[in-house]
């Protein structure tokens, strides 16, 4: 079976491309791919390298089985590279599948590693560290196509499907906030008209811009068990995220603020602290005393919507807070439809030594909100997986190391690891700097911080084979269309995101993933591809409707 998959792994991508014709473009199937490959051409290929092997001296056959493993590692990686843009994703996927089978991965999950086991037994253990690389690479891109992510997340028991009833309010409605969220940034008017809402007031405030819109919404797609069929009018309050573009506010001071991170406590609940980014609360504070006004001048039935990209949504969240700690629990339970954010970093956390749990699982709910007596689902927090903002100010930030591995030039950014294509092109940027060697300092001593996130947290997944040419092959920096949208625990989605999608100081010093990181967490991330993907329930809904 080892033999026989070989071959297949050795073809290389051109070639197949060469096969097929014009009239059949790139869209093929496996089964047509075959069809159109002569049946002598693997043949010959298995036999040549099985010759091949077969003609070295016993005391090389260590390297010449060695060298045939290698090379199927390395066309395995060519075959996911190149075919998941050569052909279409449902040939890739039978590709895999097909081979996957041949070797019986399916049904014994040891089948592979045996195989190439059996291989070695002859050739001594020098290409052991090869065979089991490649055993480990087939199986795990066999177990995404196969189980899609279930099995990734296994360690984290509350990462769950969205339940369809549920899809009006988790990924519909949170698709438009998600574009309003976006809208603050460029094309506001036409934008957010074209979501139905009308702009009340615009302004800055703490260096950050926000919008307060009005809008006419049905509480169902807020509250699925709600009872109240009429419309009602929402006031939304759509805060801006840090935007180095920004002309209209002092770029370097919001950035020393928001690295001002120590948290500072807000709330004690029981015997426990809750704290909060301390730069946060203070531009939060400066946010509410402006913004009090729009609150305060509502009609008695109007109701409550806060968003945010970035920062701005922690700042939403954070705001949430401010008024129940000011106006009490009640004021936000009866008024407050529910928080939006998207790509927001965490800036809570809670003086406790352990998460919730039920029969020794991690459970859903929000210790942070249930401490202000607020429902854990008021706040809906989506992400991008390779988003590293999402990981700011926890122990799985990939980006304080950073600044604290510097040379002793204070300028030189990862003194400690290999060379980089960065590091020059950093070492300059930081240079030029006036102000750096203020925010290093500010840096460094307060942005390690271990904060959590707050509410309801999803992730926008892409495609498993889109996740398994990221992962195992070559850095693609464009967003991927999202394929689904899965909820996870507040308290176990860091440590999921850091064993499933890892970004860590190393990765992020390649220039491909920077920029990836860079174009994830930017506000079009959280657009077009979660809107795309809504739209189609949207379509449900509405068909539903007519019948």
């Amino acid at each position: 079976r080892w033999e026989e998959f070989i071959p297949l792994l050795q073809k290389n991508v051109q070639e197949l491309t060469d096969l097929i014709p014009d009239d059949k473009g790139l869209n093929v199937t496996f089964d047509e791919l075959v069809n159109m490959i002569p049946e002598d051409a693997l043949l010959s290929e298995a036999l040549t390298e099985t010759d091949k092997a077969d003609s070295f001296p016993s005391t090389n056959a260590a390297l010449a089985t060695e060298k045939i493993l290698q090379d199927a590692s390395q066309r395995l990686e060519l075959l996911i590279n190149g075919t998941s843009y050569a052909f279409s994703p449902s040939a890739f996927q039978s590709l895999i599948l097909r081979a996957s089978n041949a070797l019986a991965i399916q049904e014994a999950s040891g089948n592979l590693t045996a195989a190439a086991y059996s291989i070695l037994e002859q050739a001594g253990k020098a290409p052991r560290a090869t065979a089991e690389y490649t055993a480990e690479l087939v199986e795990f891109a066999n177990g995404v196509l196969v189980g899609g992510y279930g099995p990734l997340f296994g360690n984290y028991p509350s990462v769950k499907n969205i339940p369809s009833e549920e899809r009006q309010q988790k990924i519909v409605k949170a698709a438009e906030f998600a574009s309003l969220s976006g809208a603050i940034y460029e094309d506001t008017v036409p934008t957010t008209h074209g979501l139905g809402h009308s702009i009340i007031a615009q302004g800055e405030s703490a260096d950050i811009g926000w919008m307060v819109t009005d809008s006419v919404q049905y509480e169902q797609d807020f509250w699925a068990d709600s009872e109240r069929k009429e419309p009602i009018l929402v006031r939304t309050f759509v805060i801006r995220g840090y935007d180095a573009s920004d002309e209209e506010v002092d770029r370097e001071r919001l950035l020393n603020v928001i690295c001002t991170a120590s948290p500072v406590p807000i709330y004690k609940s029981g015997q426990a602290w809750v704290q909060v980014h301390e730069g946060m609360l203070s531009m939060a504070r400066e946010l509410l005393r402006e913004l009090n006004r729009y609150i305060d001048l509502t009609s008695p039935s109007h109701k409550f919507v806060f968003t945010g990209h970035s920062i701005g949504g922690s700042l939403a969240i954070l705001l949430m807070i401010l008024l129940a700690n000011d106006r009490d629990a009640s004021f936000v339970r009866d008024n407050v439809l529910r928080v939006f954010t998207f790509g927001s970093p965490p800036i809570f956390q809670i003086d406790s030594t352990s998460y919730p749990k039920e029969n020794g699982l991690v459970v859903d709910t929000c210790s942070i909100l249930e401490a202000f007596d607020l429902p854990t689902d008021i706040v809906y927090s989506y992400c991008q997986p390779w988003d590293p903002i999402v990981r700011l100010f926890s122990k799985y930030d990939p980006l304080y190391p950073l600044i604290d591995d510097l040379g002793e030039d204070g300028y030189t950014p990862w003194v400690s690891g290999p060379s980089r294509t960065l590091r020059p092109i950093l070492k300059t940027i930081l240079e030029s700097w006036e102000g750096w060697p203020g925010y290093r300092d500010n840096a460094r001593a307060k942005l390690g911080q271990n904060y959590i996130g707050v509410g309801e947290q999803y992730l926008l997944l892409p495609e498993p084979i889109r996740y398994l040419t990221d992962r195992l092959v070559a850095v693609n920096t464009a967003v991927p269309a999202t394929e689904a949208v899965v909820r996870v625990s507040p308290h176990e989605l860091l440590p999921a995101l850091n064993e499933v999608f890892l970004l860590d100081t190393f990765t992020i010093s390649y220039v491909s993933v920077a920029i990836r990181s860079f174009v994830h967490h930017f506000y079009p991330a959280y657009g077009s591809p979660f809107v795309d993907y809504a739209k189609q329930f949207a379509d449900e809904e509405e068909k539903e409707m007519q019948y």
